[in-house]
């Protein structure tokens, strides 16, 4: 029998080798070739609550974000997931648990189109509603926080030079890069600690990384339908507001 070690560097390296089997110089081409490959390690691990896209992410103001590379949303109770003949999807933004973006490598110009990315879904406006459990009335929770990373075949810069870019473009949370580290941030005074894996278990150390962040945020907030329907509906209008949580 395999140990689970063995189990999770073998994926590693396949991996390693999805993101370098091709050698086309189309950035297009080159960049759907690693989100692809990246999707696919991830639903290969992620309970099935969880579901693994690329796409947009609105809101119930009209809001969108930018394109994003991955998305990791809600499967069980979030309505609203809009699949275009792409293969691309819209998913609320209540319903959002995490967006990562695919590089090929890690330099300054990645890291702030990576931020500005995960700024764009994280502005949006989310909802929260109550809901009735077992008879009883529970008030809405809070907002749960969105994870952002960013996921790279390769980071030529320094430890010194990478831990200024994440004190620079603070919506970075976490990261893997498959021949360099998986990194989880600890930000306190403005100041970025990083917690990084050694070289030889990047996306090993990242599968029990992005699962603890995952599990430390719990279910996302209940998503209020009839915000969705303001915008949306002209000839119906939910009348009896006062008495629905």
């Amino acid at each position: 029998m395999e140990s689970i070690e063995n189990i999770l560097l073998y994926k590693q390296k396949q991996l390693d080798c999805k993101l370098s089997e091709i050698e086309i110089d189309h950035p297009v081409t080159k960049g759907e070739h690693c989100e692809g490959a990246w999707i696919k390690y991830l639903k290969s691990f992620l309970p099935a609550r969880y579901g693994v896209t690329k796409g947009f992410v609105f809101d119930s103001k009209g809001g969108i974000s930018k394109q994003i590379d991955i998305i990791i949303y809600d499967t069980l109770y979030s309505p609203l997931i809009f699949e275009l003949d792409s293969g691309e999807k819209y998913v609320t933004a209540e319903s959002v648990y995490a967006v990562f973006d695919s590089k090929q490598e890690v330099t300054k110009e990645t890291v702030i189109e990576t931020d500005e990315k995960i700024e764009s879904v994280r502005k949006l406006f989310r909802t929260s509603r109550g809901m009735y459990c077992a008879g009883k009335e529970i008030p809405p929770r809070e907002l749960t926080p969105i994870l952002g990373g960013i996921l790279a075949k390769k980071i030529t810069v320094s430890d010194k030079t990478f831990k200024n870019y994440m004190e620079s473009y603070k919506n970075i949370d976490l990261g893997c890069i498959v021949q360099g580290y998986a990194f989880l941030n600890f930000r306190k005074n403005g100041k970025v600690e990083i917690q990084k894996s050694s070289s030889e278990e990047t996306a090993f150390a990242f599968y029990y990384i992005l699962n603890n962040e995952l599990f430390k945020l719990g279910t996302v907030q209940a998503i209020d339908i009839r915000e969705y329907a303001k915008l949306s509906l002209k000839s119906f209008n939910f009348i009896s507001e006062n008495m629905m949580i």
